[in-house]
């Protein structure tokens, strides 16, 4: 091995602490102000050209980032700069003295507290870093230190992006990330969210709890497979006496589809927590709490295999010889199904004497607004839209204005339907032989108090656009969210006022 430069800027370079794909990182003296960091180094490329400067793009973007970033869970990065000697860019990070999961992961299975306390800090560090827009995109063990305070750090942004920015850094098709934990969405090489960061977090505490990977296989095109298409074991079948809520709140956050995840990593922090203090978690709805049993058991024969039986309370241990297997939550349109089987299973199940709790209810919208109010069961959720509201629930307020003739406008929250309205447009002017139209839409939602995900989608003719956007509500206060659809481009804006 070649031995370090002496110098790097004006950083006294003490030793070599790590390789990488964004290149060296060396433990160095900082002499202005008398501090120890991590130098993360890159050379300059030999190669020249696009390629090289794409690179350089990618590790400036890491610092400009990982700087914007003010959180505990989150390292500190000091400085970025150009050796003036060598041209090699660099940048100054905390230097953190501790072990990585990956580390930990090697020794074996970890008990399930420690392993919720600290997907309970990557959350919350992952949250503040989704809502200024950023996206880390490669959750893996290698990238969270845990300290000997027992306190998180998640590190290397160097391929996160910002959800704002109009350019990528990346080339059409490309794959980035960790595929033994990437999420299905970011593994096709589509649009990803911060929920696609929630995915790959639960499959590092599916790792750590289990002491084996969730969708491992021998080749990366396998891996891509299993990601993308197959379900893993469930945890309880590798850990005895597993609480059945971290393993539903685990199938909950490895849900192929994002939009059946957790909306937020704050949602799946709280409800980690909850776990952790022997509550039930407040985000999982009725079909989270549902379980599928062994086909060969007497229960299976009296409910839909495309169903799910009701799940044991939180608290109870899985029946001697049961292997519990967590199916994500079901799309909409198969909700009624579900219900109506399931009403079936309890008249089953009082037949054989068994205690059932509260019966389903059904709240249809009335004719005078498409509104949509899932069914649900007395006392459960199936969103926040259709939890009891409370005395004085926040408000949110739409604006929206928009070029169409027709359409359609849906509004979601935390990825529940909120609101459906058919849209329609005036013509004011004629500008040459097209017509121009001019259309605003006005309302206000219930919504709980606290931290919800938005997400407008427009519909017209062939087309869909849709956006998301965070937003915190205060019990009786009034949030005005403007939406616009462009005239020309017709991008879809949306943006707190």
């Amino acid at each position: 091995m070649a031995e370090p430069p002496s110098t790097i800027g004006r950083y006294e370079i003490l030793r070599e602490i790590g390789r990488g794909a964004m290149g060296v990182v060396y433990e160095a003296r900082d002499p202005a102000l008398d501090r120890t960091v991590a130098l993360k180094v890159i050379q300059p490329s030999t190669e020249g050209g696009e390629a090289a400067r794409v690179f350089e793009e990618r590790f400036l973007a890491e610092a400009r980032i990982a700087a914007a970033l003010q959180h505990p869970g989150i390292v500190v990065v000091h400085d970025v700069g150009r050796d003036p000697a060598t041209g090699a860019l660099f940048i100054a990070l905390e230097l953190l003295r501790g072990q990585t999961l990956a580390d930990l992961g090697a020794r074996g299975p970890l008990d399930w507290r420690g392993v919720l306390q600290i997907v309970t800090q990557v959350a919350h560090a992952l949250h503040h870093a989704h809502g200024h827009g950023v996206v880390h995109r490669d959750i893996k063990p290698a990238n969270v230190v845990v300290l000997p305070s027992g306190e998180v750090k998640v590190m290397d942004f160097g391929i996160a992006r910002l959800e704002t920015a109009r350019h990528r850094l990346t080339t059409a098709g490309e794959f980035i990330g960790t595929p033994l934990y990437t999420a299905p969405e970011q593994a096709k090489t589509e649009e990803v969210d911060g929920r696609a960061d929630v995915f790959s977090l639960a499959s590092v505490a599916y790792t750590l709890l289990t002491g084996r990977a969730a969708f491992f296989a021998p080749t990366i095109p396998g891996i891509v497979h299993r990601v993308v298409y197959e379900e893993p074991d469930p945890p309880s079948r590798h850990v005895r006496d597993l609480p059945a809520d971290v393993e539903r709140v685990l199938a909950r956050a490895l849900a192929k589809d994002p939009a059946h995840r957790y909306a937020t990593a704050q949602a799946l922090a709280e409800d980690a927590e909850d776990v952790l203090g022997g509550r039930p978690p407040r985000h999982l709805t009725s079909e989270d709490l549902m379980v599928v049993e062994e086909p060969d058991s007497p229960l299976a024969a009296l409910i839909d295999p495309l169903t799910q039986a009701p799940a044991p309370s939180p608290s109870a241990p899985p029946a001697a010889g049961a292997t519990r297997s967590i199916l994500p939550v079901g799309r909409p349109g198969h909700r009624a199904r579900r219900a109506f089987v399931l009403a079936g299973a309890v008249v089953g199940f009082a037949l054989l004497g068994l205690l059932l709790w509260a019966p389903w209810r059904s709240s249809a919208p009335s004719p005078a607004s498409t509104r949509a109010t899932p069914a649900a069961p007395a006392g459960s959720a199936v969103g926040p839209l259709a939890r009891p509201l409370p005395a004085d629930p926040g408000r949110l307020r739409i604006d929206f204005d928009h070029p169409l003739r027709s359409g359609q406008l849906r509004v979601f929250v935390d990825d529940e339907l909120a609101l459906e309205e058919r849209i329609r447009g005036q013509q004011r002017k004629k500008a040459l032989v097209f017509k121009v139209h001019e259309g605003t839409f006005r309302d206000e939602l219930d919504v709980p108090p606290g931290l919800h995900e938005v997400r407008v989608e427009v519909r017209w003719d062939d087309n869909v656009k849709d956006e998301r956007i965070i937003g915190n509500f205060r019990s009786g206060a009034t949030r005005r969210l403007e939406a616009s659809l462009g005239r020309i481009r017709r991008d879809l804006k949306l943006e707190w006022k």
